[in-house]
């Protein structure tokens, strides 16, 4: 993944990464805001990675329970357990994604402080 040190703020998509500028509303995988964030926001960008965690702690907690609950019929393994593993897969890798967003935000509030500390300005 590439991480840019641009001091300049646009909403981007946390997984793709795109420049969402001009969208109002974005309708994305496990989501905490209806809104796109702006690529240096912080606490916004915590608050997506914090949602994630709780989702994937809710299938780590649920997952042993529903297999333990089917164990004594199973006599060949049951589809749903693939679907588990594959949303277990994908909340995990969009955590990834999401904590290298917030790294990119570090960054620029970083640069910022480099900048402001020089007194050179940002453009």
């Amino acid at each position: 993944m590439s991480h840019s040190n641009s001091p300049h703020s646009h909403p981007i998509c946390p997984t793709c990464q795109s420049d969402l500028t001009g969208r109002e509303t974005l309708e994305r995988f496990a989501g905490a805001y209806p809104h796109p964030l702006a690529s240096d926001d912080l606490a916004g960008a915590y608050d997506e990675i914090d949602h994630l965690i709780i989702f994937l702690g809710a299938l780590a907690q649920a997952a042993p329970h529903a297999a333990a609950a089917h164990a004594a019929e199973l006599e060949d393994t049951p589809e749903w357990v693939g679907h588990l593993s594959w949303l277990a897969r994908e909340l995990t890798e969009e955590a990834k994604r999401r904590l290298g967003l917030l790294l990119d935000a570090g960054r620029i509030w970083e640069t910022r402080a480099e900048r402001a500390a020089t007194g050179e300005k940002e453009g």
